[in-house]
């Protein structure tokens, strides 16, 4: 799933090959001809991120709200070669469960496809003079005349954490609010969008182990300053994995460690190797929260009250 940083991170590129540009088409299957109509011709006037949504605003008045969820994707081509049908999509996954010792483990096979034009996934192209920009699998693509940040789900977003507004006041009040009788985790806290938006599973676990926090600890038990230490590292952290191409450790050059998804994080699906700082095992948990958490139980211990 694409969490802020990412999502900002792409948002980004798509204003990078829009601004300034006209549409000369777009293509989806669902979208009102007249609304169509009005994109085409058209430029663009923002780009925006809030919490994982995009919204592209077209200066004819149009709105596109995006939502990636678990397998959407954009690809920027150069319209010559989309065009010649020398423009590649991002490779194709099948998984296949295979018995070993007693054990399922899972075979990830990737087929590249060599026409992005031939591609099943593609969902919405937007195409100008130089550029084209292809969707695959997005599941929420939502044409409007209105804004999408005055209407559900943006609406009732919490704060962003990836905004220059960010408010951690506000972000403590609705987090209390919201854990007051009911027994609310801190990592299922984290992942409530309507508490603090832009959070997924991979900055849930990232944060609370830079903040060696025990992820399954109630919300009602953090003093304020404990709370008050976490919302505010919230931004920092994450504006480090936009920084960093959605890493959020920083190998270290000295010791030649290779980059790869077990060097670039912290404690993210690394359960069962040693911990960068103290050399436990990471752990994972499945079942006590809403999604998989990764967590060091020597750096993040349980609290004693």
């Amino acid at each position: 799933m694409s969490e802020g940083p990412e999502v900002k991170i792409t948002a980004d590129k798509i204003w990078n090959a829009l601004s300034g540009k006209r549409i000369a088409n777009i293509l989806h299957n669902k979208i009102d001809s007249s609304l169509e109509d009005k994109i085409i011709g058209s430029s663009t006037e923002y780009v925006k991120t809030f919490g994982k949504n995009i919204v592209i605003k077209f200066s004819s008045g149009v709105y596109l709200r995006n939502h990636m969820m678990m397998w959407g994707k954009w690809r920027i081509y150069e319209r010559d070669e989309y065009e010649s049908g020398t423009a590649k999509s991002p490779p194709r996954s099948s998984y296949t469960k295979l018995k070993h010792k007693n054990t399922d483990k899972i075979q990830v096979k990737r087929e590249e496809v060599s026409d992005v034009r031939k591609d099943s996934r593609t969902r919405l192209t937007i195409i100008t003079l130089d550029k084209v920009l292809v969707q695959f699998n997005g599941p929420v693509l939502q044409f409007s005349l209105n804004d999408p940040a005055t209407m559900e789900p943006i609406a009732s977003l919490g704060p962003d954490a990836m905004s220059p507004n960010y408010d951690k006041d506000t972000v403590m009040d609705i987090m209390k609010s919201k854990s007051k009788n009911t027994g609310m985790i801190i990592s299922n806290a984290l992942l409530d969008q309507k508490i603090l938006s832009g959070i997924g599973n991979k900055y849930k676990s990232e944060i609370l182990f830079l903040n060696n926090t025990y992820p399954f600890e109630k919300v009602t038990t953090f003093s304020n300053d404990e709370l008050n230490r976490l919302v505010m590292d919230v931004p920092r952290i994450l504006k480090f994995g936009y920084q960093n191409s959605g890493r959020t450790r920083r190998p270290k050059t000295t010791d030649k460690e290779k980059i790869s998804w077990d060097t670039t994080h912290w404690v993210f699906r690394r359960s069962g190797k040693p911990c960068w700082i103290c050399g436990s095992k990471i752990v994972s948990e499945r079942k006590l929260t809403a999604r998989p958490t990764f967590w060091c139980p020597n750096c993040q211990p349980i609290k004693v009250h």
